[in-house]
């Protein structure tokens, strides 16, 4: 890209955030697929299978994350000293992986914010931003069908959330996954009490017995109050759910992969090379938008916490390089929240061979004392993770894992399948 022709109020946008114009110079961004474990894996492709399908430069294994691969195109290697090596790369759409539904396209940044969730078979999991659908793909996965974990999916626009279905039913892992048209920063939907005819969270002091098991819409159960939301899209053992509500039914782990301005993403600016950069201005640097873009995520941010359970997990993250959009909306979280929430550091981050960029400090939260802010800068250099195409080889990427501290250490939900399979 041509540095000289970005617009003056991005330039400016990059200036306040203390970005380096020359990320959008970078070529060569890997792409990255992932296993569908739906599969045997005796039945998935391996790295070389990729790489002889693709015919690409280089295909490899993430480190540290199995069923990861990344890839190169560009220019082929050859298969023989008889052919070209400036032959033309086979798509990935166009690969026999691809076509049986065998790998899924899914950004390597999207797949460490699942990560770092660590979720289980028996965890119930609310993607508050879920679309384009990669991640509740991967979730599903993780959860598989042998606990009693779910997994679900909002977002506001139904064109998106139809993209969600159609690629969860496509690769076959819509078995626990539930979908909203929704706004993300009202909703109130609490995860699902039941699979079908099995209960497998009720409210405390609640027997479990058929009777009392058996709520349906219109009725009530001590501490709990259904509400009527119609999914954009439920399976069968989820569609009839009474949408419990009451601290037992609360999520165990959130995501909140936030709208943001994107500007992370190469593939994404360099876009508007072709579209115009009028069109970026208006979309994605007009003040207006930026202020409230910030705002949005912590809407965001402050409604996936109202639905997650005591020690519960939740994931913030965006494709954005901005201290506002990142460290800032951390700092303010970490200050209104206090000793509600613990900032904890990524699981395993450090494992997968990419080089981390350094967090950045150029932020403010009103009424914060120096003292405070010195004290939460060292935490968020701790323990959050920025990539970016220079340092990282990857698309921008900034992820923060919080914990939802117990208001009574002694406390635990109860839940059938922990009472079942001695889980939590």
């Amino acid at each position: 890209m041509d540095l000289s022709t970005l617009p003056p109020s991005f330039n400016e946008f990059l200036r306040i955030n203390d970005v380096d114009p020359v990320i959008y110079t970078v070529k060569d961004l890997p792409r990255f697929v992932r296993w569908n474990t739906r599969f045997p894996k005796s039945e998935l492709p391996t790295a070389e299978d990729l790489q002889q399908q693709l015919k690409a430069r280089k295909v490899w294994p993430v480190k540290g994350v199995e069923g990861f691969f990344g890839i190169l195109l560009g220019e082929n290697l050859p298969d023989s000293e008889s052919e070209s090596d400036t032959m033309q790369n086979t798509r990935i759409v166009d690969i026999p992986a691809y076509r049986e539904n065998k790998i899924f396209g899914i950004d390597l940044s999207s797949g460490l914010a699942v990560l770092a969730l660590q979720v289980q078979p028996n965890d119930h999991v609310l993607d508050l931003c879920c679309a384009p659908g990669a991640k509740l793909c991967m979730i599903s996965n993780i959860i598989g069908s042998e606990g009693t974990g779910t997994v679900t999916g909002v977002d506001i626009s139904p064109h998106r959330v139809a993209t969600c279905r159609s690629l969860v039913k496509r690769y076959k892992v819509a078995e626990r996954v539930r979908l909203f048209n929704a706004d993300g920063t009202t909703f109130k939907v609490y995860a699902p009490s039941r699979l079908g005819a099995r209960v497998i969270r009720q409210a405390t002091g609640d027997q479990p017995d058929r009777k009392r098991q058996h709520i349906t819409q219109g009725q009530t159960a001590e501490s709990s109050k259904p509400a009527s939301i119609k999914p954009f899209y439920a399976p069968k053992i989820l569609r009839f759910d009474p949408q419990m509500q009451g601290e037992e039914y609360l999520y165990d782990k959130v995501i909140v992969d936030a709208e943001c301005t994107h500007d992370g993403s190469i593939s994404h600016i360099l876009k508007y090379q072709t579209w115009g950069w009028d069109a970026f201005e208006k979309n994605f640097m007009d003040p207006d938008r930026l202020r409230d873009i910030c705002q949005l995520q912590q809407n965001l941010i402050e409604s996936g916490w109202s639905l997650l359970a005591d020690d519960g997990i939740l994931v913030y993250s965006t494709c954005s390089l901005s201290v506002r959009q990142n460290e800032e909306n951390v700092a303010w979280f970490l200050h209104k929240y206090g000793d509600e929430v613990q900032l904890e550091s990524i699981p395993n981050i450090h494992n997968v061979g990419i080089k981390a960029a350094p967090t950045k400090a150029g932020w403010t939260v009103p009424g914060m004392t120096d003292e405070k802010k010195r004290g939460l800068q060292v935490s968020i250099e701790r323990c959050c993770v920025r990539f970016d195409p220079v340092t990282s080889a990857t698309s921008g990427f900034f992820v923060a894992r919080f914990r939802k501290v117990p208001k009574r250490l002694d406390r635990k939900v109860p839940t059938l399948a922990s009472t079942n399979d001695g889980t939590e």
